[in-house]
């Protein structure tokens, strides 16, 4: 029970995460129908899309998808970010790739998934934890830098994933998760500093 008792306080954050995804999973279609990123409704007013539309998926396979980044970014972060520090780098990417599409991606009308900001939860996550030194979490955000690059470039097919997950791969939102990952550890850097692993 001790050992029980210490996972969930050590990974509370992260265990609140996935509850929240199969909660929101579990009431579809209501969920997305008032969640989802809708262009014209945020237009309307219904600003509060462009901050839940990470919650909700467009299937199944697309909420395991993103279920598996979350326990990809917990066991790399470890208690680490299980804190403020986490909860404010999970609303800050959330919120700006939300923000960001809206004003940038002026093509998109419908958007839902957590992928985006996991781009950049993961970008972060090795910087601050304990199990990884500075040389694997400079590989990390090379990795996921690169990879952003390649699906911007005419080699990525962003349909390829369509019978997988039920629709287009929105790999802007992927770029915004990752720019927010990079400023949020320049933040942390000038603001606490004390929050890195300097460890080689």
């Amino acid at each position: 029970m001790s050992a029980t008792r210490d996972f969930i306080r050590h990974y509370s954050l992260y265990i609140a995460v996935l509850s929240l995804l199969l909660l929101l999973a579990v009431a579809e279609p209501w969920s997305s129908r008032w969640l989802e990123f809708d262009r014209s409704l945020i237009d309307a007013g219904q600003w509060w899309r462009l901050f839940t539309a990470s919650w909700v998926h467009l299937s199944t396979n697309h909420l395991l998808g993103n279920m598996a980044g979350v326990a990809l970014f917990a066991y790399v972060a470890g208690p680490s970010l299980n804190n403020r520090l986490g909860f404010a780098l999970l609303v800050w990417s959330v919120s700006f790739v939300g923000v960001g599409l809206y004003v940038y991606a002026d093509y998109l009308q419908r958007y839902v998934g957590l992928s985006g900001a996991l781009h950049g939860l993961l970008l972060v996550a090795p910087f601050v934890s304990p199990f990884y030194g500075r040389r694997m979490a400079w590989l990390f955000l090379i990795a996921i830098v690169g990879k952003c690059l390649w699906e911007q470039s005419p080699f990525y097919d962003d349909m390829a994933m369509l019978d997988y997950i039920g629709g287009r791969v929105e790999t802007n939102s992927h770029l915004f998760g990752a720019i927010s990952g990079i400023v949020f550890l320049a933040f942390i850097k000038w603001k606490r500093p004390e929050a890195f692993n300097e460890s080689e």
